[in-house]
């Protein structure tokens, strides 16, 4: 395409000519498409659920989303684009497709959540929200959503911060609050800074919003990181029938 590239791992079924569903997984900032698909866990994650690994390449290995400092293209043309592409050559459910990604790419998630909602089913950003300025309001209907987040995330901090050449990172609760407005969130800031800090992944569902789609934000006490079991989570709970996601909740 003229305005970039992807990669794709195909599952098994689509040799059959069988359609199946995507996970649309996004680079961190100095990342590559090319590294989304050479990791195994994801590529397994991918394998097991039986649907397709599309990983878009960042121009400059980057994400020109708004707040961004980089400026390399019109990132929700370019992955309409993709979309437009994947669904033209490979047998994938258009229906059926899962935004995924971390730290900067994480970000993009979040803006893609807001702006082309209707384009997936469901999104998992990892370690990023929207960048200063937030935006003041979002496309609806509002999209299921499971965020996961570190406590002790000094990169891309649960409050942001603001970077060398002037960008700011935005915050997660001030994100969750443009989201998903009326105050369905309120108080989860709170309660999280004075709560411990968490072993394991600890999550939290969003109750009162005015829809039934899932907003979900799960805390560890971990740093900077992603851990594709994560994504397969969010999937297996956004995507899969309830009887099949029964089992996995949140802790």
């Amino acid at each position: 395409m003229a305005s970039g590239s992807y990669r794709i791992v195909l599952p098994p079924q689509a040799a059959a000519g069988r359609k199946v569903g995507a996970i649309l997984y996004f680079h961190g900032y100095q990342g590559s498409a090319e590294e989304v698909i050479a990791d195994a866990e994801l590529v397994a994650v991918a394998g097991r659920l039986g649907v397709a690994l599309i990983a878009p390449d960042g121009a400059g290995r980057s994400w020109s989303f708004p707040g961004s400092p980089a400026r390399h293209r019109d990132e929700f043309a370019f992955v309409g684009q993709v979309l437009d592409d994947v669904a033209a050559r490979f047998p994938i459910d258009s229906g059926r497709i899962l935004a995924s990604g971390f730290s900067q790419g994480g970000s993009m998630v979040w803006y893609l959540a807001c702006r082309m909602p209707g384009r997936f089913a469901a999104f998992a950003p990892i370690a990023g929200a929207f960048w200063e300025p937030l935006p003041e309001s979002c496309d609806g209907p509002r999209p299921p959503l499971i965020h996961v987040h570190g406590t002790s995330d000094m990169t891309v901090p649960l409050a942001g911060r603001t970077l060398r050449q002037g960008s700011r990172q935005g915050d997660v609760f001030k994100s969750l609050a443009v989201f998903a407005p009326g105050g369905c969130t309120a108080g989860w800031a709170e309660a999280v800074r004075t709560a411990p800090v968490p072993e394991g992944l600890i999550c939290r569902v969003a109750t009162g919003c005015g829809s039934p789609a899932r907003l979900e934000l799960c805390l560890h006490g971990g740093g900077h990181v992603a851990d594709a079991a994560w994504v397969e989570r969010a999937w297996r709970l956004t995507m899969q029938p309830p009887a099949s996601a029964a089992g996995l909740t949140s802790p």
